[in-house]
């Protein structure tokens, strides 16, 4: 269950950060944020603390350096499923992305990790 929070941690983390240029975000959410960089600086402050999240996360099921190296593959392996479906169909990259959050919450107050 850690397991997969972290892993939702790192999605989200992915979120975010493409999230802080707000023309990339649909739904009519762009010009509500046009042009208010408080929104950028957040969104790529939370991004990161999303990332650290998925480490920490990570590391209750293993040891330190393969927890960093586990969440950046996670990291990448997000980016990549994001980059690809969000252009063609938005809602399929950003309602998980949503969903997320309450997920993580749920997933790491269970704590079972694998082993």
């Amino acid at each position: 269950m850690v397991e997969t929070a972290s892993i939702l941690a790192a999605y989200l983390a992915f979120a975010l950060l493409h999230a802080a240029r707000p023309e990339r975000i649909p739904f009519g959410v762009a010009a509500r944020l046009r042009g208010k960089r408080a929104w950028s600086a957040a969104a790529r402050g939370l991004a990161a603390a999303a990332f650290a999240l998925s480490v920490w996360l990570w590391s209750r099921a293993e040891a330190g350096p393969s927890a960093i190296l586990v969440a950046f593959t996670a990291l990448m392996a997000a980016a990549s499923l994001f980059v690809l479906i969000a252009p063609v169909w938005p809602r399929a990259a950003w309602i998980p992305a949503l969903l997320s959050p309450p997920a993580i919450a749920v997933l790491s107050s269970v704590g079972a990790c694998h082993g």
